[in-house]
């Protein structure tokens, strides 16, 4: 189980210094650095509650108004209203359901399906080229043991890392201070609680490396691949 920090992380706060819609004040400084914090301050209400905002219009969209050739574009715009920083090519299916919005980071050419649920209170990193199935779960928050933490109503949050080229399948949960490394697969209905390295496959409660996989370099030098001479069809 994770614990609050006792400092701030100065690592975190440089990354947050260029993300979009972030609210940097002290009480955001410790929230993100994992240190304990007080959710209810003004300036991280003031930032929740327009994260619903726009988190609402991009969930609300009306696509029979969008052609099927323009709904990727017009949700893009919408997508970089809400999180703090995506790259081209990433598709967010609705309903996404993220708390601040603006501690998200997702990569290029991420795929994201239906009813991901983000919990940034610290700061979410997404690699490239990585696929979310549905119902997934993203929690930094976290929560100490002790009954008085809850009656002061005090919480921390620890970083989410995923590395490019990750599935990540249907119903995961991942937990906070998690880090999953490049080019792993993490099994459908999988709570994962730990780092897991990259090149895995790993699946469970708790979540459990079960192999690893060559790197997509390695498997371009097997002769024997299926998918050495697939040309890529991109996404519209």
């Amino acid at each position: 189980m994770s614990v609050a920090a006792t400092e701030k992380r100065p690592e975190i706060i440089e990354i947050a210094r260029d993300l979009n819609h972030v609210p940097m004040c002290e009480d955001y400084e410790r929230m993100i650095s994992g240190m304990l914090y007080n959710p209810i301050v003004p300036r991280l209400m003031e930032a929740r509650h327009r994260a619903r905002g726009v988190t609402q219009d991009y969930n609300n969209l009306d696509a029979k108004s969008v052609s099927y050739e323009k709904i990727a574009d017009v949700r893009f715009e919408l997508l970089q209203q809400v999180v703090g920083r995506v790259g081209s090519g990433t598709f967010v299916e609705p309903p996404f359901n993220p708390d601040y919005g603006c501690n998200i980071v997702i990569g290029r050419d991420c795929f994201i399906n239906f009813n991901f649920t983000a919990l940034d209170t610290s700061l979410i990193i997404i690699g490239d080229r990585v696929q979310f199935g549905p119902n997934v779960n993203l929690f930094t928050a976290g929560h100490d043991v002790s009954v008085l933490s809850r009656r002061k109503f005090v919480e921390f949050g620890h970083p989410i890392r995923i590395g490019d080229d990750c599935w990540i399948g249907g119903n995961v949960v991942i937990l906070p201070g998690v880090t999953i490394g490049e080019g792993s697969t993490i099994g459908a209905g999988s709570v994962v609680t730990k780092d897991i390295p990259p090149f895995s496959v790993a699946v469970g409660n708790p979540c459990r490396v079960r192999k690893t996989i060559p790197s997509a370099e390695e498997e371009e030098q097997d002769p024997n691949n299926p998918y050495r001479n697939m040309v890529r069809e991109d996404r519209q």
